[in-house]
């Protein structure tokens, strides 16, 4: 078994030996739809277009995460037994992983969405990055606090790197609304 695993299970249980696929999943979930929703909101103002784009993403894109993780964990313990390892068990479950990530990748995805439901489109964009950015923020702090370095900066550091990654598609989006 990875070393960092056995710390998480030892110190915090099960769950947080699974913070690496929670984090992958949740993340790639909300800093995706929330380019996606920004890029469709600067494009067309159409609320319901953001919603049908929003959730598309949202449902694809967590199906594809949970499948990537299972294959890639796969293929990873089988290189761990094609190398005469003998203790696969120990190794990480493909399935267990595949469906972590795809669960997150939802709720993920479903963060940058909640204010469409309710707001002005032009509302709903500024809640949209502002329940985002605390999101990415206190993921990168738990994650600190449950692993190592300081709790603001690596909050600083998720939040950051998620926004940028976020605000290219409101710029695709704003650039291609403007010219087609």
């Amino acid at each position: 078994m990875r070393n960092h695993q056995q710390v998480l299970r030892k110190a915090y249980g099960g769950w947080a030996a699974k913070l690496h696929d929670i984090i992958l999943g949740g993340q790639d979930g909300l800093v995706n739809v929330l380019g996606i929703v920004l890029g469709v909101a600067a494009a067309t103002a159409s609320t319901r277009i953001v919603l049908i784009s929003g959730l598309a993403a949202t449902f694809a894109e967590s199906i594809s995460m949970g499948a990537v993780a299972y294959t890639s964990a796969k293929a990873a313990r089988e290189y761990y037994l094609s190398v005469g390892k003998k203790a696969p068990k120990d190794y990480e479950d493909p399935l267990a992983s595949g469906f972590v990530v795809g669960v997150a990748a939802i709720v993920g995805s479903l963060i940058p969405l909640l204010p469409f439901f309710t707001l002005p489109i032009g509302s709903a964009v500024w809640w949209s990055l502002l329940v985002c950015l605390l999101s990415l923020f206190i993921v990168g702090a738990i994650k600190a606090r449950i692993t190592i370095g300081v709790w603001w900066k690596s909050g600083i550091e998720l939040a950051v790197i998620g926004m940028a990654a976020a605000l290219i598609g409101y710029a695709v989006g704003h650039v291609l609304g403007v010219t087609i």
